[in-house]
């Protein structure tokens, strides 16, 4: 029995194959090699349409390295492959799918075929239904690829370090890139002034909150609006428009403002994980007297002199964050909403944990800017669990019968009508390439002029793309109707576990709500009022 295959088409591309493939040009005479997203598409429409295979979808990554496969596009492919929208994937070589040799082995072998997906790499002649006895060695060359690569790119940039040269892209406000050479630093004399006057507050004992705060009461444009305002252009990050306690706690902290390169204190995990880890001090290169300084050498010590440490009475774990982390704005000025989390011990001599957010702005500003939309954990926690309940008492509402209904509406009516228009679209698609036959035909014969087939030839092909833009339109809208199916068990899953758990789990969270707007009390005789805002992944489910 022939299986009817439903092709994915994935499609990646790193920085560095574009960089890459922009040295070939056009003048490369092996075109079918370029690793652009436009021939890596090509290629793959080309052999799936010559297969008679229905494509249902293409994913494209575009700047996402092999190393890793964590990528939005991969992720998507998948979650379609788990739902069974797609049983066979193609790309355009193994190196596509990925370069780390490990993580590509376990898809290959154990991913794919575990959710009866075909797997096809079409210039290394990979196909999980036929001979793959190659793969694994096609994957290692990939992988030493990329290891190789990794390396060389890293000896040169500490080659360049240490002999002086400014590496980093960017550079510390206070400084810029001189105009003759974009690896050498020179002081922009504003920003400097600023830098000095942050280390002279700081000698004299003044906080990092009363620092920013003072900043901003003076209305000294920020670090992020500074550099826009340089260029003439708008600062597109609302979030940045103040001067923060982390800013100046960065700065504070900056050796190269006393005229010293320190680079390179901070690095990958390795070649397969891009993840940003921190140095120790030994790695890395610091060479003195490479650029004018700042500050002096007295004045970076008096500052020095009077950090301090955090607050013991916080709990702070990178390890295990809160149930809302991410989740919560501020409603005034959409800054997200941070944390601390407290021991506090009861009344019966229990110690227990205490967690509560509060503005990030309003924090990091020295409590200059915004207010702080303070809130506890439980009594977040409480009050969605009402919003829930009242949801569903006020509309009279079934998780489990809704859920029978919508996808008994979605697959009996909605996704039938959208195939039925598929078949039509597809019947017409059909005729009009029996039209253009017998127009080519009619032409060659001369029962029409070359004129006239130009015109009608023309208004056939924009008719046959219009179509196939609308096929795949119908296409997309089905495959959106067969996620909501399975999504939906999960959300009723969600409310369902939400509603019956004291303590319920962060999954839980994430899956049941999109985000939070939490307004500011206001104090009326006698109550406090606020507004909070709670955007559910399935708005509208419950109306």
């Amino acid at each position: 029995m022939n299986t009817q295959y439903n092709a994915g088409l994935y499609v990646r591309l790193s920085v560095e194959d574009s960089v890459n493939s922009q040295k070939r040009g056009s003048a490369n005479p092996f075109s079918h090699e370029s690793a652009s997203i436009e021939n890596q598409r090509a290629i793959l429409y080309e052999y799936a349409q010559l297969c008679k295979w229905n494509i249902v979808q293409e994913y494209i990554d575009d700047g996402f390295s092999g190393g890793n496969y964590n990528r939005p596009a991969f992720h998507q492919m998948m979650e379609d492959a788990k739902a069974g929208l797609i049983n066979l994937i193609i790309v355009k070589d193994l190196s596509r799918l990925g370069r780390d040799y490990i993580e590509t082995g376990r898809y290959t072998d154990e991913v794919f075929p575990s959710l009866g997906l075909r797997f096809i790499a079409l210039m290394d002649n990979i196909d999980s239904e036929g001979d793959i006895d190659f793969l694994p060695f096609r994957s290692l060359l990939n992988d030493y690829h990329l290891k190789d690569l990794s390396r060389k790119i890293k000896s040169v940039l500490r080659a360049k370090a240490e002999g002086g040269r400014y590496v980093i892209n960017s550079y510390p406000y206070g400084f810029e890139k001189s105009p003759e050479d974009s690896t050498r630093l020179v002081i922009d004399d504003y920003a400097a002034a600023i830098v000095h006057k942050i280390f002279t507050f700081r000698g004299e004992g003044m906080s990092h909150n009363k620092i920013a705060a003072a900043l901003n009461s003076e209305e000294i444009l920020s670090p992020r609006c500074y550099y826009y305002h340089r260029r003439g252009k708008q600062n597109p990050y609302k979030g940045s428009k103040a001067w923060l306690t982390s800013t100046v706690r960065v700065i504070l902290q900056n050796e190269t403002y006393l005229g010293h390169s320190v680079l390179l204190k901070s690095g990958t995990v390795s070649y397969k994980n891009n993840q940003r880890i921190n140095k120790p001090r030994e790695a890395w290169v610091v060479r003195k007297n490479t650029h004018p300084a700042i500050i002096s050498q007295e004045l970076w010590d008096a500052a020095k002199a009077n950090n301090k440490s955090y607050p013991s009475s916080l709990i702070r774990s990178k390890n295990k964050q809160p149930l809302f982390y991410g989740k919560l704005r501020c409603a005034a000025c959409t800054s997200v909403l941070g944390y601390s989390t407290k021991r506090q011990t009861l009344a019966s001599g229990q110690t227990t944990n205490y967690t509560s957010y509060i503005c990030c702005l309003y924090t990091q500003s020295g409590k200059s800017k915004c207010s702080p939309h303070s809130i506890s954990e439980l009594t977040l926690l409480e009050i969605i669990r009402q919003d829930i309940r009242q949801h569903l008492e006020r509309s009279n509402f079934d998780t489990n019968g809704a859920v029978n209904k919508i996808q008994e509406y979605l697959t009996n009516f909605y996704i039938e009508d959208l195939k039925h228009e598929h078949v039509s679209l597809s019947a017409r698609l059909r005729e009009l390439e029996v039209v253009f036959a017998k127009l080519y035909e009619d032409r060659l014969n001369g029962t029409i002029t070359p004129d006239a087939f130009k015109i009608l030839s023309a208004a056939c092909e924009e008719e046959r793309v219009a179509k196939l833009d609308e096929g795949g339109r119908l296409t997309e809208e089905i495959n959106k109707c067969k996620r909501t199916i399975v999504h939906i068990q999960k959300w009723r899953d969600s409310i369902q576990s939400f509603l019956a758990l004291k303590n319920p789990s962060k999954e839980i969270i994430n899956e049941l709500i999109e985000r939070i707007e939490i307004g500011e009390n206001e104090r009326k005789p006698k109550q406090k009022q606020r507004s909070i805002k709670i955007s559910y992944r399935f708005d509208g489910l419950m109306e």
